[in-house]
């Protein structure tokens, strides 16, 4: 059985970094910086001495000795919860299934109706995580290319050449609705199909995110760009409306602004594929692929039966 991390194991940390391989799932943010990498042992070492860093890492862990490591909690809201990082010792690689599969006991207790996860595409884990209940959502390429700024020279737009605003919190039923009209019916059933639903299960770009909407005579959203820089990568989401088709080439201008003498990421969906031939006309490549899944852990009720009842 799973158990939260506790500041006693640390030692047996280092122990289970040195014999365990890379990560076997990874966020959004994770998937644009390269993909899972070794067991970060210091980062987890500080986990386990903090309170509330090791109430969202589970370990499983036999006479002492740790098996594997898994992290999870709320993506943007407590319906939906993401496992984040999974590692495994190179001997217990069967625990994925155990797992993936436990974690939706803390989940379900903490007011969760779906876990995401996302896996790298042909990997053993995908396996395990169908047989746990994971279904894919949708399959994604990372694109990347290694200067922003050639990118942006490449798509010969000017700068400044589309009006954009910050997000507020009021643009939220507008963003729900061009999410509806633009995402595919069988996405939404699995991901959420509620506002509520939607914003608990939507990806951030980390803390530091800012994110940008483009406004359309008619009134409605047209666009909504996260972007979020590191020292050396400019990560960016994009999503757009129908009637915003003409604009993509200055929206994915839009991203890349500021971005100089930087690496540039971003996740398309394979639903998505006239911004994954843009960017492959601008320099991008295909990093990695990653099939987004998620389990559900309430069954929403559909329709109404009447029934008989006694009454004593």
């Amino acid at each position: 059985m799973i158990r939260h991390l506790h500041p006693t194991d640390s030692p047996g940390l280092l122990q289970f970094s040195q014999s365990s391989g890379q990560g076997e799932t990874c966020t959004l943010t994770g998937a644009l910086r390269g993909g899972p990498g070794g067991f970060p042992t210091v980062k987890y070492a500080s986990i386990a001495l903090s309170p509330r860093a090791w109430q969202n890492c589970w370990v499983e862990a036999r006479r002492g000795r740790i098996d594997g490591v898994l992290r999870a909690g709320p993506r943007s809201g407590p319906q939906a919860w993401e496992v984040g990082e999974l590692y495994l010792r190179n001997s217990k690689t069967e625990l994925a299934l155990d797992l993936l599969e436990q974690i939706a006991i803390p989940a379900g207790g903490a007011g969760a109706q779906r876990i995401f996860v996302r896996v790298p595409a042909n990997s053993a884990v995908y396996d395990d995580a169908r047989k746990a209940g994971y279904a894919t959502i949708y399959r994604e390429t990372v694109y990347h290319c290694d200067a922003a700024s050639t990118a942006l020279t490449r798509l010969g737009i000017p700068d400044h050449s589309i009006q954009l605003r910050p997000r507020a919190k009021t643009d939220d039923v507008a963003l729900f609705r061009m999410h509806n009209l633009t995402t595919p019916v069988v996405v939404r059933m699995k991901s959420g199909q509620t506002s509520q639903d939607w914003l608990a299960g939507s990806e951030r770009l980390g803390r530091k995110a800012t994110e940008w909407v483009l406004d359309l005579p008619t009134g409605e959203i047209g666009a909504h760009i996260q972007r979020n820089s590191t020292r050396s990568v400019r990560m960016f989401n994009l999503n757009w409306a129908t009637d915003a088709g003409a604009e993509l080439p200055g929206l994915v201008a839009a991203a890349l602004a500021g971005g100089k003498d930087v690496q540039a990421a971003t996740a398309v969906p394979d639903f998505r594929p006239a911004l994954a031939h843009l960017l492959a006309t601008i320099g991008f490549t295909e990093q990695a692929q990653y099939e987004v899944m998620v389990k559900p852990l309430a069954q929403t009720v559909t329709e109404a039966h009447r029934a008989f009842a006694a009454i004593s």
